[in-house]
């Protein structure tokens, strides 16, 4: 078994210091430089956040409840009770070193379905009965209501809050800013689930293909190294002169969300923030219409990408070189018998800056009628605290590097792409709820795979006015909950 007793510390330091804020930037304490070397600056970052923020408190067994929603990341938030497992055991061991600070009561409920947790928060603050005092929300669908509906508290407003501690940091929740008021979160407390590749070791050493960990590296690892590398692995197995799910390709991937990452990856966005820290659409450019073209080339004309099926048995077949993943998908790969290294999804060019990786894990919010905000704050600190001191560790050196990374240079790769996580705020408010904004961020799958197209004009020229209105209909609703 690998040990990595700084290498972990150095993927927590990257996390920690912001997910747009890139490891050895000047005066952030991070814990490896720009060469990917660990330094002592570790221990410092350790103990710097090995004590808590806030003193303890008791608060008589008050209930804190949590309401999730059923989805297979609620494993990542909670356990019922310690079982042996070490990574459970931490989870659990959060939750009740918390409860033990504050003298609290935490609750998890999951019981409701994906599309609900807007509407139970509305209930209970139209109610105004404080059933609910923290919401893990879905990362696409009902955070529009949750905040245009004045329905969320600005955390950032809380006393008992600092979001400069650096738990509050993994993803930049600046970028969810409205009106200089923070609703929506993701720190610690919520574990990344982020777009990756698992590329087939065995493949590369049979087709004499160098393993693309340097490209990474050196920048160079690109959309059209990929390419050029997928195309010379993609064989019709068989000889049937037919390829289908039987044969070898260059590229698998699912041919739903998995795909929405390109986007991202590629130096594209759905939209960002202006001057004046709003939200506005900034698909429109020529660079996108670029991306929407080549990857229908590769996609639809190229053959050496295969879509839909399982991305594991690609892995596990040795079927292809590249497959998609999530860093939480890992898991499955644990028993593979094919040996396998892990990259980030590729950037555009080698001028882009950043491999820009996509986030599928939930967001952390507060009711808007919590009835002790004082409190609530400091449980959220203690459950980021505890996050960064037991879970995160656990989670990086047993859940990631023991059982689902095969060597070092797979480590050094997921440094890359936890540190540089995207946040897109059309895509967090809208995507699910909006079909304008849903058909710009599920581009690439529905339009340009599905519809076998490279046309970007006029499917954006279809789009731009319904995701424009729900643009201004959100602000609208939020400026007049907030005057």
């Amino acid at each position: 078994m690998m040990k990595h007793t700084w290498s972990v510390m150095a993927i927590a330091a990257c996390l920690l210091t912001g997910a747009l804020i890139s490891c050895g930037s000047e005066g952030d304490g991070t814990a490896v430089s720009d060469s990917g070397d660990i330094t002592t600056a570790a221990v410092t970052e350790t103990e710097e956040v090995s004590r808590p923020f806030i003193e303890s408190a008791d608060y008589g067994g008050a209930e804190v409840r949590i309401q999730a929603f059923q989805v297979y990341y609620a494993p990542a938030l909670w356990a019922e009770e310690e079982n042996g497992d070490q990574y459970n055991d931490v989870l659990y061991q959060r939750i009740a070193q918390t409860e033990e600070y504050l003298n609290i009561d935490i609750t998890f409920d999951d019981s409701i379905g994906v599309g609900d947790t807007a509407k139970i928060v509305e209930t209970s603050v139209a109610a105004g009965d404080d059933a609910i005092q923290l919401v893990i929300s879905h990362d696409m669908t009902g955070n529009s209501k949750l905040v245009s509906g004045n329905l969320c508290y600005d955390i950032a407003s809380m006393e008992s809050v600092d979001l400069n501690r650096e738990y509050w940091k993994l993803s930049a929740y600046e970028m969810l800013a409205i009106n200089g008021h923070i609703y929506l979160t993701k720190p610690a407390f919520i574990i990344p689930s982020v777009g990756c590749f698992a590329f087939s070791k065995q493949l590369m050493a049979d087709y004499d293909i160098e393993e693309p960990y340097q490209d990474v590296l050196d920048g160079k690892w690109t959309l059209d190294r990929m390419m050029e590398m997928s195309k010379l692995v993609t064989n019709d197995v068989n000889g049937d002169g037919t390829m289908d799910e039987n044969d070898t390709y260059g590229f698998a991937c699912g041919a739903d969300w998995q795909l929405n990452a390109f986007i991202y990856s590629l130096g594209s966005s759905i939209t960002t923030l202006d001057d004046q820290g709003k939200i506005v659409l900034a698909m429109d450019t020529p660079h996108t219409a670029e991306v929407f073209d080549k990857l229908h080339n590769f996609l639809n004309n190229s053959g050496d990408a295969y879509l839909g099926g399982d991305s594991r048995t690609f892995i596990e077949s040795g079927r292809a070189l590249f497959v998609q993943f999530t860093t939480k998908a890992l898991d499955g790969l644990r028993d593979c018998e094919n040996d396998y290294g892990i990259v980030p999804y590729p950037k555009w060019d080698e001028a882009q800056e950043r491999y820009n990786g996509y986030d599928i894990s939930s967001f952390l919010s507060v009711p808007s009628t919590v009835s002790d905000p004082e409190m609530i704050g400091k449980t959220m600190e203690m459950l980021n605290y505890y996050s960064t001191e037991l879970v995160l560790p656990t989670y990086y050196d047993i859940q990631l590097n023991a059982k689902s990374v095969r060597d070092e240079e797979s480590i050094q790769m997921l440094d890359l792409v936890f540190n540089d996580i995207y946040c897109d705020a059309g895509r967090t408010y809208f995507g699910l709820d909006n079909g304008s904004m849903f058909n710009l961020v599920y581009s690439i799958s529905h339009h340009v795979y599905k519809n076998s197209t490279g046309d970007f004009a006029s499917f954006y020229a279809k789009n731009e006015k319904g995701a424009q209105k729900c643009i201004d209909d959100f602000y609208k609703a939020v400026e007049a909950n907030q005057s």
